[in-house]
């Protein structure tokens, strides 16, 4: 049983999951059947955790546990609630007759998760680059464990940095509001998946799909050793930068091994307001 888990588990997700997303969304069913799929899979997720774990003692809190509810409640939101805007920047979308709207439903939402990927990768590549970036993006990084539910924990700013950057070209061409809504989902469902303490196993799959085989590894302690795998969905993007790694006999499986090496806020207010607090600070000292 143990076995077939570790062997299905991400099929059940990647293909299932997000296969059933898109058939709802393109058939135009009711939309709470899609947030069905998802509670489904947060629920699925949380049992396989208990059931096949990676590492048995990140299943238990560390007061974390109403922060991460916060972090995935306001993002979830913001995500959501931007695509009522999508009908107002359609119409000025510059090149939207280069929208494949003849193509199967399925394949508009591929084509729309690859271009998006892209766009994801290099702003979460900068993000570890540019120091006030940086500020807002280790938010995501302080965590001291990795289970599906904190896949969304990130500053709403530095999501909103991402999101922007990694839809402009979709915009630009003119994605549908149904597309865009199926990638959403298809984007919360991954995020469970990179984050999951399932002890899972894709194989060779693992070499072209960001999977928590390869994302554990972007964790790592301190924070440069964790400078690569910045990849979404797929590892394209670090294979041509040359960031892809992967090396099964020195994944983390500890808390030691994660997060950041100094001090950091665990508090939701406090995560929040902490890039601001060091960016003000920083411009107070380089006056004196």
């Amino acid at each position: 049983m143990r076995k077939l888990l570790q062997l299905f588990y991400f099929p059940i997700f990647f293909i299932g999951g997000m296969g059933s997303i898109v058939w709802i969304i393109g058939e135009n069913l009711p939309i709470t059947w899609a947030w069905l799929v998802m509670a489904t899979a947060i629920a699925l997720s949380f049992i396989c955790e208990r059931v096949l774990p990676w590492q048995p003692s990140w299943n238990s809190s560390q007061k974390d546990g109403l922060r991460d509810v916060l972090h995935v409640a306001v993002n979830t939101s913001l995500t959501h609630s931007s695509l009522l805007l999508l009908p107002l920047l359609a119409a000025m979308a510059p090149l939207s007759s280069l929208w494949p709207e003849r193509w199967p439903f399925w394949g508009q939402v591929l084509m729309a998760i690859l271009i998006l990927d892209f766009g994801i990768a290099a702003v979460h590549h900068q993000s570890h680059r540019w120091n006030w970036l940086w500020q807002f993006h280790a938010v995501h990084h302080s965590v001291t464990r990795m289970y599906g539910f904190n896949g969304l924990m990130k500053h709403p700013l530095h999501q909103c940095v991402e999101t922007a950057i990694g839809i402009a070209p979709l915009w630009i061409m003119g994605i549908p509001a149904d597309v865009a809504q199926a990638l959403t989902f298809c984007v919360a469902l991954q995020l469970l998946l990179q984050h999951s303490n399932v002890d899972y196993r894709t194989g060779p799959i693992k070499y072209l799909l960001a999977n928590a085989e390869v994302h554990r590894f972007h964790h790592l302690r301190p924070p440069a050793n964790g400078d690569i795998n910045f990849g979404l969905f797929t590892t394209v993007y670090d294979h041509v930068a040359g960031t892809f790694f992967y090396d099964a006999k020195t994944a983390p499986r500890d808390s030691e091994a994660i997060g950041l090496s100094d001090q950091f806020p665990q508090r939701y207010d406090h995560q929040i307001a902490h890039p601001f607090l060091h960016i003000f600070e920083k411009a107070k000292r380089s006056k004196h």
